[in-house]
């Protein structure tokens, strides 16, 4: 896992459930001006987040956490060319967009896995 990776421990979403709320808003990013009003509230510029050109800038993958292997972890990986950008659009935008949308139960609270 790479140190810039965040952890969170599995809350009612799947890993594939998560990505597909993170494909969405990149969806609703092109097509949606509420979305486009909520990121520059969030001090985001859409223009700078249209020059990330990753096919999957944030994606989510199963871990584990060490002491206990049945607990699954789900780490949100970051493409490197925009790390800091995009780790700060998943904590201030994205993880609070999820929570509003499905609960706070959504994802687990941030955990750190004995890989860092």
């Amino acid at each position: 896992m790479d140190q810039e990776d965040l952890t969170y421990v599995r809350g009612m979403l799947s890993a594939e459930q998560l990505q597909s709320e993170i494909t969405r808003f990149w969806h609703d990013l092109e097509t949606s001006p509420e979305l486009e009003a909520e990121l520059e509230v969030s001090g985001f510029n859409r223009e700078e987040l249209g020059h990330i050109q990753v096919p999957d800038p944030i994606s989510v993958r199963v871990g584990s956490s060490g002491a206990d292997p049945i607990s699954a972890l789900l780490i949100i990986a970051f493409a490197p060319s925009a790390n800091r950008v995009l780790k700060d659009l998943w904590t201030t935008v994205l993880l609070p967009r999820i929570r509003r949308r499905w609960g706070d139960d959504a994802i687990g609270d941030e955990g750190h896995s004995q890989d860092r």
